[in-house]
């Protein structure tokens, strides 16, 4: 597994879904890649057309504090277990970014969070058109949270 898909949804689940992908990339030297789907940026004009000022200001807040996390997940892996790590904050559909993003990074593993009924989990077993496991075609490793 040269490069690995960590899909953090929630700063809570971060430890148990990198501790996975952590032992994966010693296993092969590996890269780990840090993605987080975030809400719409604020800046568009279509967002600034939705709500008053103070809905844009917590908005970008939430952003910076999303990417500051995420970058200091990917630095902490680098400088705690010598390996290749970085961050990707994004916005969009969360399925359709994943896919995007295995395909860019010729990612091997994608590994995501498992609630009973979460919304991650059910991107991966409830899509009626197309489960995105068979889409993806690599291995997913759903971590389970309680």
């Amino acid at each position: 597994m040269e490069n690995i898909l960590v899909a953090i949804g929630q700063t809570k689940d971060a430890d148990k879904l990198i501790t996975q992908a952590v032992k994966f990339a010693s296993y092969s030297n590996g890269k780990i890649w840090i993605i987080h789907v975030a809400t719409p940026d604020p800046d568009t004009l279509i967002a600034r057309e939705s709500g008053p000022q103070f809905i844009y200001d917590q908005r970008a807040e939430n952003r910076k504090k999303e990417a500051a996390f995420i970058e200091k997940l990917a630095q902490d892996i680098t400088k705690n277990y010598h390996i290749e790590a970085e961050s990707i904050l994004v916005q969009g559909a969360v399925s359709k970014v994943i896919r995007e993003k295995v395909d860019k990074f010729n990612i091997d593993l994608v590994i995501a969070g498992h609630r009973r009924k979460d919304f991650l989990y059910s991107l991966f077993t409830a899509n009626n058109k197309k489960d995105l496991v068979d889409e993806l075609n690599i291995p997913l490793l759903a971590v389970p949270l309680h």
